[in-house]
């Protein structure tokens, strides 16, 4: 399987819990996926998973729920804007 960089995209499948993690260390907001997502990965953090940006905020998810996106499909999709379930 391909590793997930720093300012890659990765896919996120539905019902994924992402959290967000405070200054101190301290889990202070979570959220599920309600659908599955494509989101930057902006840090790897070996104890926390990886921080993704995701409706504009930054979020850590597991990192055994994440995968790496294979550019050359993503392009070849034909509706590419559908891919992240936009309409």
């Amino acid at each position: 399987m391909k590793e997930i960089n720093t300012g890659d995209l990765a896919y996120i499948p539905r019902d994924v819990t992402l959290v967000s993690i405070d200054r101190n260390g301290f889990v202070y907001k979570t959220t599920m996926t309600d659908k599955p997502i494509l989101a930057l990965v902006t840090k790897i953090d070996e104890s926390k998973g990886y921080e993704v940006v995701y409706n504009g905020s930054q979020w850590y998810v597991n990192k055994r729920s994440i995968y790496p996106v294979n550019s050359n499909e993503y392009k070849e999709h034909k509706d590419a804007s559908n891919f992240n379930g936009n309409t």
